[in-house]
């Protein structure tokens, strides 16, 4: 409120201003005027010692007219340095304004991420139900598919997908399958057997192994155990 009083102030003293320079006129001089008739020339009767003869003078300048140009250029002055600073003025708001636009992100205290500020994530704990339902998708999924690679494929792709939908947040760095390991983890007793199971299905997805009948029950395995932790 008293940034935009004193605006509204400068932006006043702006107009009364240019109004008075406007109602002043521009500054007016009269030439001297010379014009006062013929002078009178000596003659040569004229004795040496008497008075000189006068000289034209100039008529100096009304004092009204030499104290208009002086307003003038007082007026001139200060409307120049009026206008500076409410432009001035006018930019830093502009400036303040845009700046106020950007978002503020919260810096992690570990000094290399950066997030935006969200509502807290749930405890895995909290999510245990969800993960309970998603490893016994699994369990029934690694049975369902003729090929044994299509079977681990989509047991631990079901359980990428059970992590998601319990609410917990994946890193900005973290992969899919790293996001279902750490959540899986969160009960360490399992971790061995996740890591296991991960391994399985990075071999058949990514580096071209074809599974066999041993690998699905290795998977079984490892999805029973899982299961176990999580009871």
């Amino acid at each position: 409120m008293r940034r935009l009083l004193g605006i509204g102030a400068i932006v006043a003293l702006l107009l009364v201003v240019m109004a008075a320079a406007s109602l002043q006129g521009p500054a007016r001089f009269d030439p001297p005027d010379f014009d006062s008739g013929p002078v009178p020339l000596p003659t040569m009767t004229d004795a040496p010692g008497q008075t000189p003869l006068p000289m034209p003078t100039q008529t100096p300048l009304p004092e009204n007219e030499t104290a208009a140009t002086v307003v003038t250029i007082i007026l001139m002055v200060v409307t120049g340095a009026v206008g500076a600073l409410l432009l001035f003025l006018v930019i830093r708001a502009l400036l303040r304004a845009w700046a106020a636009r950007i978002p503020r992100r919260d810096v992690d205290q570990a000094g290399d991420d950066e997030s935006f500020a969200v509502s807290p994530e749930p405890d895995p704990e909290t999510a245990a139900p969800t993960i309970r339902r998603g490893i016994a998708a699994a369990l029934r999924i690694i049975d369902e598919h003729a090929a044994p690679s299509d079977a681990i494929i989509a047991a631990w792709v079901g359980l990428e997908e059970s992590a998601s939908e319990a609410g917990i947040i994946r890193g900005r760095t973290e992969t899919p399958a790293e996001f279902a390991l750490r959540v899986i983890t969160h009960r360490s007793d399992v971790a061995v057997d996740a890591q296991t199971l991960l391994r399985l299905y990075e071999r058949v997805r990514f580096a071209g192994r074809t599974a066999d009948e041993a690998d699905r029950a290795q998977a079984r395995q490892t999805l029973a155990a899982i299961q176990e932790g999580w009871r």
